[in-house]
């Protein structure tokens, strides 16, 4: 049996982004000596403090795009089992007895006649009354949908951390070039202050 996950396709991305969050991408530097010469890197600090800035923006995306993806992986299922719910109440054809839970810890027997309608919750305190029918062809959209948002999540995700380690980089590169350029100012300065 294949999963609801194999058949939904991932959504396609808009034309010219490479994610559907819009998370700027982060630009390898491969030039670090070209990178710190231009007018806006003045110092190897404010370059740092740059760098750091967009990591960070990048961990607060992570940290959301998790809990969403976390939200949808526990959505998924509820779905699931409303679908199935639905399939049974389908093939009820005489009364059937079930608990339910009243609160917590405390279920109550009940007899369940057979129905053509059932109330799905739609969240906001808005409960409607469906025909079977409707209700099936409702959660399969919600279904499909919620698993499509879930692939582009997780796609955003991988990105995502692609954009993050380029920084981390990044950020390592400066700092090493600001290491051997302050190593060779001091270097210069005990040379030229030593007399021949």
């Amino acid at each position: 049996m294949t999963s609801i996950m194999d058949t939904v396709e991932m959504p396609k991305l808009p034309e010219n982004q490479k994610t559907f969050a819009g998370i700027p991408e982060a630009i390898f530097l491969e030039e670090i000596d070209t990178f710190m010469t231009q007018p806006e890197n003045e110092n190897c600090e404010k370059v740092l403090q740059r760098l750091d800035e967009q990591h960070s923006k990048y961990r607060f995306m992570a940290t959301n795009l998790e809990a969403r993806r976390r939200k949808l992986k526990s959505q998924i299922p509820d779905l699931e089992r409303s679908l199935e719910m639905v399939n049974v109440l389908r093939k009820e054809d005489e009364e059937r007895e079930t608990q339910f839970l009243l609160s917590d810890q405390v279920f109550i027997k009940t007899l369940v006649p057979p129905t053509k309608t059932v109330y799905l919750w739609l969240g906001a305190s808005v409960m409607l009354e469906y025909p079977l029918d409707e209700a099936e062809a409702l959660l399969k959209q919600n279904v499909t949908s919620a698993v499509g948002n879930l692939k582009s999540v997780e796609h955003d995700q991988d990105f995502l951390r692609d954009q993050i380690t380029t920084t981390e980089v990044n950020m390592a590169r400066v700092y090493n070039w600001g290491v051997k350029k302050r190593q060779a100012a001091a270097k210069t300065n005990i040379a030229s202050s030593t007399p021949s």
